[in-house]
């Protein structure tokens, strides 16, 4: 009969204690207050070049500081759209979580070129061709100078801006781009005083491949300052001359 009466005085305090809990779950979204923003960015996204420094800069500047607010009270949405717009955003979402906090989770457009265009015009092209204005985090891309416009950047030059990004043989050895008045590129390296002339935009994979087993092959041989002028225009041949 005790034990009988202690059962049921237990399961009568879980019961309760189960239906206390969820009451309390069940009213708690309305009546937590906000306890700050966790800000969260992708370890594996490549450059980038914006930061939670500069997004918590965005809200301070609108004047937006849900710390402290109740969770109810909080425009989600508008933080949101808010900071959908930053052209440095490719993806972002924003929502609260069961500590209290406003996650804001942001994926970063990966910047592939920084232009400085012969009429002064300066931007990034992303790895989708999102044209991005100058400022933001610094970050150590290839440059592109010369006769550039942004339409050219982000359509002609797209190709050769994944070609670098994905080939880590020219990703290292590319320091700039050149572009002249009719369009053909010239590709500055890094590591000796030379110009590589591509011509057009067409079959670059080709023309680099065809300079670096040249670069591998022969100019061990010929010596380094042989050539400044490598022409990997026209088809399976090189060009080599001296400026």
């Amino acid at each position: 009969m005790i034990k009988t009466l202690l059962k049921t005085l237990l399961l009568l305090t879980a019961v309760g204690y189960l239906a206390f809990a969820v009451i309390k779950v069940s009213r708690s979204p309305k009546e937590m207050v906000c306890t700050g923003i966790d800000y969260q960015f992708p370890d594996s996204v490549g450059p980038s070049l914006i930061d939670a420094d500069m997004v918590a800069h965005q809200l301070a500047r609108k004047k937006i500081s849900p710390k402290g607010k109740k969770l109810a009270d909080i425009d989600i949405r508008g933080i949101q759209d808010l900071l959908a717009a930053d052209p440095y955003i490719d993806t972002l979402t924003c929502y609260t979580t069961a500590s209290g906090k406003i996650c804001i989770r942001v994926t970063p457009v990966r910047p592939l070129l920084h232009v400085f265009a012969d009429d002064g015009d300066e931007f990034y092209v992303g790895e989708h061709g999102e044209v991005m204005p100058a400022g933001g985090l610094n970050c150590d891309l290839p440059v592109v100078t010369g006769h550039v416009s942004r339409k050219f950047a982000s359509t002609k030059l797209l190709s050769l801006a994944h070609l670098l990004r994905d080939d880590a043989y020219w990703g290292r050895q590319t320091q700039q781009v050149n572009i002249d008045p009719q369009g053909h590129l010239e590709l500055i390296p890094r590591f000796c005083d030379q110009k590589i002339i591509l011509g057009d935009t067409r079959d670059l994979e080709n023309k680099l491949e065809r300079v670096r087993l040249f670069y591998e092959k022969a100019m061990p041989k010929a010596g380094w300052n042989k050539y400044n002028v490598i022409n990997a225009t026209y088809n399976d041949q090189i060009i080599c001359t001296k400026e």
